[in-house]
């Protein structure tokens, strides 16, 4: 119906993609003028180099030793300056951390990531309305990828979607629109070394895809890519890749259903692969327990029915993915050692790589079943059942269903508190840093079990995986810079339910509020009351009318923080990288107070029917989602991983 810009739309070889028109450029960048540009040592070159390749196990995008012959295909000096240094903001934080004594030149990350990303946009901004070369997208997936270790603000979420628009410029969602199937007799045929050429597109395809649901999870907002315009075929096992070695693959079929079926009848059992089938999955559920972006609508008894079958429909699909695993990827209680392979330009699979591909792969499966049975275990949370006037006594059936429900729930967490258990101390370090949120869901299902489990529980065991849980990932957020402080909001969710557990038991454990004072039971005269607060006491909460005030709030910026601001940076700069803007709130309390809900020093009237306020809409870098007349506005990133607290919210509304 609408005519094309293009006058070709079906994706060009690689072969002259990426092959430049200024020929007399051919062979005048090298090695050393990229060290030169980039103001280091050619030993520091060499050994950030080995380090990536060593060490970089979320997205496998170039083979080893297939830098340097880009160099001759470059238009420019600073597009090869930007590649490295993208890749160099990853393996200088391996670099700084272990081989300090051999290369104290070693610049820290966020230098590599500012020269990156302010050459990156000038490289693009050359071409015009012409398409960048292959590279300098590969260069901006390492961007992106070290600005979302940080934190899925804006700044990060508008780079994703710079990366997105980026690929379908290249045609990388049609790479295999004319695949057809080839069985083990009519291989002849194919160019192998085409299909490696286009194996690297399909990986930075891929990548690209699995940060737009990373990002678009967590903040719980639709994808920027379309599922159902996507040609692509899954990625192959690195072996495979490497050695030139052919392997038939399939698409990411939109019926999640057949997802699992398709991959096994492709013979593809690379990691990859098996971990992007599981991954949509966890989106797919996601999109179940919170249609357009809230949970509360999920909740709600018109929809609760169609809610759970749909949930039952994704157990089955993360049942049949889970048992047809390679037995090559399946986690089955070993150590992981996450040992480094003898040589980084060897072709061989590296060990690191083989541990951290089981490790994410089980990660991926128990947040499937977190998604699936916390909707349930919320739905049936002791202050509802209050709030309906439901009695304490259960039949044997609604007992036994919900013991059945806490106990996968609180199976995938343990599930998670052994995989890392058995992991090298320092593991953290060799995973996908995403994988942290993960862990938080883990660490807030201990917290639930804690406060609301089943007595058949043992709570010094919750405590105790809590805790196993909490220290790895203050690790995880240390070495990887992030600026969430999930711990902290680990402890507002557990606060949360302990008060929300004291209300449905009618026991309050505050002081009183207001003019008079109170006596636990919120008995309390009442004076000038704030706003109704999850995280006070339930004798305030009872005391307090619907109305909101505003509070305003600071955030800083670390002076040091090149990829914050557009400060230049020196090579040897000290290494404080925590690069991105901090939501502080000084008023924040672990106990009970007259506070009204404080999520980054904001009000939140999440669940507030006499909410009549509404939210600066010219304001459009801020997310908002209606409950019951109500805003809420604020920092995306203040909130808990998966929506944990809107639920909580949504409890709180429904029991008052």
């Amino acid at each position: 119906m609408y005519p094309s810009h293009e006058a070709v739309t079906r994706p060009q070889s690689p072969s002259t993609v990426d092959t430049s028109p200024a020929l007399q450029h051919r062979g005048a960048i090298t090695v050393d003028s990229v060290c030169a540009g980039l103001k280091i040592s050619r030993d520091t070159y060499d050994l950030l180099m080995d380090s990536y390749f060593t060490n970089m196990t979320s997205f496998s995008l170039f083979r080893p030793g297939s830098i340097e012959p880009k160099f001759a295909l470059m238009h420019h000096q600073a597009e090869a300056e930007t590649l490295v240094a993208a890749m160099f903001s990853f393996s200088a934080r391996h670099c700084r951390d272990d081989a300090v004594d051999q290369a104290t030149d070693c610049p820290n990350p966020s230098y590599f990531s500012h020269v990156a990303l302010s050459q990156l946009d000038e490289c693009v901004e050359r071409y015009g309305d012409m398409r960048p070369p292959f590279w300098l997208l590969q260069a901006g997936i390492l961007v992106t990828f070290y600005q979302l270790t940080l934190s899925v603000r804006s700044r990060s979420w508008k780079k994703l979607g710079d990366c997105i628009r980026y690929s379908y410029d290249l045609n990388l969602h049609i790479v295999d629109a004319n695949h057809e199937p080839s069985s083990n007799t009519d291989r002849s045929n194919i160019d192998v070394q085409h299909w490696v050429l286009l194996e690297e597109r399909r990986r930075a395809w891929w990548a690209v895809w699995e940060m737009d649901v990373f990002a678009s999870t967590i903040r719980r907002l639709p994808t920027a890519i379309d599922q159902s315009l996507n040609l692509t075929l899954l990625p192959v096992p690195d072996s495979c890749w490497f050695n030139n070695i052919y392997q038939e693959s399939c698409f990411l079929v939109e019926d999640c259903s057949l997802r699992w079926k398709a991959l096994s009848e492709s013979g593809n059992q690379s990691s990859k692969s098996w971990f992007i089938v599981m991954n949509s999955l966890m989106r797919n559920t996601q999109r179940i327990v919170y249609p357009a972006g809230s949970a509360i609508k999920s909740l709600s008894e018109r929809d609760a029915e169609t809610t759970h079958s749909e949930l039952d429909i994704m157990a089955n699909c993360l049942y049949c993915t889970a048992a047809s695993l390679p037995a090559s990827l399946l986690y089955q209680g070993q150590t992981l050692d996450f040992r480094p392979r003898s040589s980084s330009v060897s072709l061989d699979v590296n060990p690191r790589q083989e541990h951290a591909d089981k490790y994410s792969i089980h990660l991926m499966t128990q947040l499937c079943r977190f998604m699936i049975y916390h909707h349930k275990i919320c739905a049936r949370a002791p202050w509802l059942s209050s709030a309906k006037g439901a009695t304490s006594d259960q039949t044997p059936e609604t007992a036994a269903q919900s013991n059945s429900e806490w106990s996968n729930y609180m199976s995938a967490s343990d599930e998670i508190v052994l995989v890392v258990r058995n992991s090298s101390r320092d593991h953290y370090k060799y995973v996908n840093p995403f994988l942290a949120n993960t862990l938080w869901f883990a660490a807030a299902a201990q917290c639930a079990c804690k406060v609301f489990g089943p007595p058949s529980f043992n709570k010094r065991l919750t405590s105790s995986n809590l805790d196993l849980l909490k220290l790895t990932i203050d690790r995880f957020v240390s070495f990887w810079n992030g600026t969430e402080n999930l711990n902290r909001k680990l402890a507002r969710i557990e606060v949360g339910l302990k008060n929300l557990m004291a209300n449905a038991d009618g026991n309050g454990n505050g002081n009183g509020n207001g003019n008079g004072g109170g006596n636990g039971n919120g008995n309390g005269n009442p004076g000038q009351q704030p706003p109704v607060n999850i995280f006070s006491s339930p004798s305030q909460r009872q005391k307090q009318p619907l109305t909101t005030t505003t509070t305003t709030t600071t955030t800083t910026n670390n002076p040091n923080d090149s990829s914050s601001s557009g400060t230049h940076l020196s090579p040897n700069q000290n290494p404080s990288d925590a690069t991105a803007t901090v939501p502080h709130n000084n008023n924040f309390s672990m106990h009970g107070s007259s506070d009204p809900l404080l999520l980054g020093g904001m009000h939140h009237p999440w669940g507030d029917p006499g909410f009549g306020g509404v939210p600066d809409l010219s304001d459009f870098t801020q997310p908002f989602a209606m409950a019951s007349g109500g805003f809420f506005s604020g920092d995306p990133m203040d909130v808990s991983p998966f929506g944990l607290e809107e639920l909580l919210m949504n409890s709180m509304m429904q029991h008052m």
